[in-house]
């Protein structure tokens, strides 16, 4: 194969993987975007009228009443979407005004603390309290402890020179640490480290051989060293390992911000309570 074949062969497949790359990343912006509509409003009724107005469907009812009754399905849709309250009708969302309006509410607030909220009767709304007790608020700090505690100890390792392995034929032997050119069998320790030219030595690896690495199983590692792809196969897994280690923290840095939302939601809802039921002051008696 030419030299001007073999970059043209390159070229075509980086954008022909590119572009199903994007259609993939298109469409599944699209379908969020559309989870994210129904999760609001409840209903996708204004895509139904898009779909049926594209294909030549009538947009209004010749009946009066059935005209009506279209509006206010739209307008409860419209009301869902634009301040995220479930009603079912428009009784409902008269119901759900009365009471913002009564209790001094404002409608980003409520928005912001609708799962804080019980939305079962809106004659008689309430809040759940007991998810924005100082247990949940507890448990919340220490799960977002517990986050930040795995993003601090998995970043740095995403660089790390070492791949964390274990013998095979040796279930018994404990996990270590190879690199393209020594082992190690701490986590925490650099010192001791096989190396090749250790292995070379009876009486270097005599200070490698304990209860947990017999002299079989030290002898099995340094025939690792002499292999011709062990370079290479050190090499994959350390990128499968930064792979994993990267997809940990990704997952990690997401998980805290959903809690740090949920903690700010929290207080949002904490704040509306306090509004209804104003905290008891403590009079302390000299």
């Amino acid at each position: 194969m030419s030299q001007q074949n073999f970059n043209d062969n390159i070229v075509n497949w980086t954008f022909e993987n590119y572009a199903t790359l994007a259609s993939l990343v298109s469409g599944i912006a699209i379908c969020l975007l559309a989870l994210y509509i129904y999760s609001r409003s409840g209903s996708l009724i204004f895509l139904r009228d898009l779909m049926w107005r594209f294909f030549g469907g009538s947009t209004k009812f010749e009946t009066e009443d059935y005209e009506q009754v279209r509006k206010n399905l739209r307008e409860v849709e419209y009301y869902r979407f634009e301040f995220n309250i479930p009603a079912q009708n428009l009784t409902d969302t008269k119901l759900a005004e009365e009471w913002i309006k009564k209790n001094g509410f404002c409608h980003r607030d409520v928005a912001r603390a609708r799962k804080y909220i019980d939305w079962k009767n809106f004659n008689s709304l309430k809040f759940k309290e007991a998810l924005f007790s100082k247990h949940a608020q507890c448990a919340l700090f220490a799960l977002l402890f517990f986050f930040f505690v795995i993003i601090s100890i998995s970043a740095p390792l995403t660089n790390a020179k070492y791949l964390m392995v274990s013998l095979k034929d040796a279930p018994e032997a404990p996990s270590f640490y190879l690199s393209e050119g020594d082992a190690k069998f701490s986590f925490f320790r650099s010192n001791p480290t096989l190396t090749e030219k250790e292995c070379q030595s009876p009486e270097s690896l005599k200070k490698f051989i304990n209860h947990e690495f017999s002299e079989k199983n030290i002898n099995i590692i340094c025939s690792l060293f002499g292999e011709d792809k062990y370079r290479e196969h050190v090499n994959n897994g350390l990128k499968g390992q930064r792979g994993l280690l990267l997809a940990i923290v990704a997952i990690s840095i997401f998980s805290v911000f959903c809690i740090l939302v949920r903690i700010s939601r929290s207080g949002v809802a904490k704040k509306l309570h306090e509004k209804i039921h104003p905290p008891k002051k403590q009079i302390f008696k000299k």
